[in-house]
């Protein structure tokens, strides 16, 4: 949730806009709260993923009132459904889809963490592979905050690789997340953490960021968790996370050129030990005389966009930064990680070291 009715003000919205966000989501009440912040949205420049109590109860009304409206990104019906919820968000979605066909709905699927009993006793990837049979989304979305007491789980990976391949097999794209929240074990957010969940969500192929959350809620229940410190207070300005995360989505849209258009062939893991449904990497690259992450842990991911290939090595270490030494073979270029240019490639052995949680990329034709 981005805003309260009540924070929804102009000075919050261009405030969100200058961190670096394009789309906003808060969740409503009534459609009169809606409407007064679509109006702020648009005069920021941004668009809004919409809910409110009437979408859901009186839901052609609602989707007739907003759909021609500027600064309508989308429709957000569900958060962390179980099945049992499946079929009445199928007859929502057909109800607005029915009623506007250009705007996208979005549902937010449970992480893999989630116990079981969430899922009705399904496994996790029959949990999204059913959702995905049964509702017509147009993106898949699910949430995952992967890094608890500054490490990062085990079956992070195992996730984001079960979304990719049921993305894949449906032939829609995925969106993910990164936590930038202080809540039960989830500390403070470091920028390599922010980085490590969004480069690695990108890596993977993600078309969409998130982050939970960008306002600290003051109510009770989030007292009570210890839930603090967002990327802006609940007065609406910048905690600390705000210039980091401003940071982090200013080089993402500096490297969009590469991850908006391209597919993910493959990818792979580097490093002493490997997460839980991943694969090791135990090969040199095409084109690549040597490339030697000196058994720290990385992710590599190989990806075409147009006739363009790019292999992108990440450092999975959000405190330090990692030795890297490679050798290109003639016509390998290198892309600024911070300008997003291409740099001629040489071939005489370099050596770099890659900030915790950043990545370094190659690219070819």
């Amino acid at each position: 949730h981005s805003f309260t009715p009540e924070t929804s003000t102009l000075a919050n919205f261009k405030k969100f806009k200058q961190a670096g966000f394009n789309i906003n989501h808060t969740v409503f009440k009534t459609n009169d709260q809606a409407q007064s912040a679509l109006d702020l949205a648009q005069k920021s420049g941004i668009k809004m993923m919409i809910y409110t109590d009437e979408l859901i109860n009186d839901t052609d009304k609602t989707v007739r009132r907003f759909k021609n409206h500027p600064a309508l990104f989308g429709y957000f019906l569900a958060d962390e459904p179980s099945p049992e919820n499946f079929p009445a968000l199928k007859v929502l979605v057909s109800k607005i889809k029915n009623a506007d066909k250009l705007h996208p709905v979005y549902v937010n699927l449970h992480p893999n963490y989630a116990p079981e009993s969430y899922l009705n006793g399904l496994s996790y990837s029959v949990y999204v592979d059913t959702f995905l049979k049964s509702i017509n989304v147009n993106f898949l979305s699910f949430d995952n905050y992967p890094i608890v007491n500054n490490k990062v789980r085990p079956d992070w990976y195992q996730n984001i690789e079960i979304i990719r391949s049921a993305s894949l097999k449906v032939n829609k794209p995925f969106w993910a997340f990164a936590c930038s929240t202080i809540h039960f074990d989830y500390k403070k957010p470091t920028l390599g953490g922010l980085k490590l969940q969004q480069f690695g969500n990108l890596l993977y192929g993600a078309k969409g960021l998130q982050y939970f959350t960008y306002i600290t809620i003051d109510d009770e229940y989030w007292k009570k968790n210890n839930y603090s410190y967002s990327i802006v207070y609940n007065d609406g300005t910048p905690t600390p996370t705000y210039s980091y995360v401003k940071q982090v989505n200013k080089q993402v849209k500096t490297l969009s050129w590469i991850f908006m258009k391209s597919r993910v062939d493959s990818i792979y893991h580097n490093g002493d030990t490997i997460p839980i449904g991943t694969r090791r990497m135990n090969f040199l690259p095409k084109r690549f005389k040597k490339f030697n992450s000196y058994e720290k842990n990385a992710l590599v991911s190989f990806m075409t966009s147009g006739k363009r290939k790019f292999v992108i090595i990440q450092n999975k270490d959000i405190f330090k930064p990692m030795p890297f030494s490679y050798q290109l073979q003639p016509g390998v270029s290198t892309v600024d990680n911070t300008t997003g240019k291409i740099k001629a490639g040489d071939t005489k052995e370099n050596m770099y070291n890659i900030p915790p949680g950043d990545i370094l990329i190659f690219t070819y034709l």
